[in-house]
């Protein structure tokens, strides 16, 4: 789906582009002023040219109908029972990382993203790591305790926790070598 907006946005912003070089040209005085009508007049009565704009013009409602949409807050399920059912919402989920990956790990900066997928929770996660440490050994950590705090305290099967280290921060005081 975001290709084929993206695809739209692009043929859109391409017209437009030829269109605003077009009549620039036109008020710069370097096409004449019988260009324009006659361009005009050479697309009445023909339906090519009808359904062309007509595929342009629902291809530009399909560019702007989300930001008229009525946007709902994004949430996931955490049970369904006959009482009803009970969501969590995606930012609640995100604070819920967010405090466990701070309390436990020196991971900083964090942003977090999430895809709820058939096999479970995905959940992205990018930031810095504080050294010294071993790298994978602190990321793996991170991958298993997540996993295992979310399922537990969510009930959410957790899918994949993937990790991103956008960089690498030395701690401030750091540990004198000793032999």
């Amino acid at each position: 789906m975001k290709i084929i907006k993206n695809v739209f946005s692009f043929i859109l912003a391409l017209l437009v582009i030829i269109l605003t070089i077009t009549l620039s040209l036109y008020s710069f005085g370097l096409i004449s002023a019988d260009y324009l009508p006659q361009l005009l007049r050479l697309t009445h009565n023909y339906w090519q040219f009808a359904a062309a704009y007509l595929i342009l013009f629902i291809m530009a409602v399909f560019i702007i109908y989300p930001y008229f949409m009525e946007k709902k807050l994004q949430s996931t399920n955490l049970l369904r029972s006959e009482s009803g059912d009970i969501t969590i919402t995606i930012s609640a989920l995100s604070n819920l990382i967010r405090d466990r990956i701070k309390e436990r790990q020196k991971f900083e900066d964090i942003k977090i993203k999430l895809d709820e997928a058939e096999q479970g929770l995905k959940i992205v996660l990018s930031g810095q790591l504080t050294v010294p440490g071993d790298l994978p050994a602190i990321s793996e950590n991170i991958q298993k305790d997540l996993k295992s705090y979310i399922s537990q305290t969510t009930g959410i099967e957790v899918a994949k926790v993937q990790i991103q280290i956008e960089g690498v921060k030395k701690e401030k005081n750091l540990p004198e070598k000793t032999e």
